[in-house]
């Protein structure tokens, strides 16, 4: 008896995924899912402009 509860537990699990799948809904989309913005970033860690330290102590 328990093995004919988890086939049909088994058999509802793959019919529930077979059956949640639509090919009809799928739709070819070659857009990028991303939006590319500008790449005019400095990169570089050292700061362009010369800055005093500040004294400590």
């Amino acid at each position: 008896m328990k093995t004919l509860k988890i086939t049909f537990l088994l058999l509802a699990v793959v019919l529930l995924t077979i059956s949640g799948q639509s090919s009809e809904t799928l739709v070819e989309n070659n857009k990028p899912t991303y939006e590319q913005g500008s790449s005019n970033y400095d990169l570089l860690a050292v700061n362009k402009k010369k800055k005093a330290l500040q004294q400590q102590g």
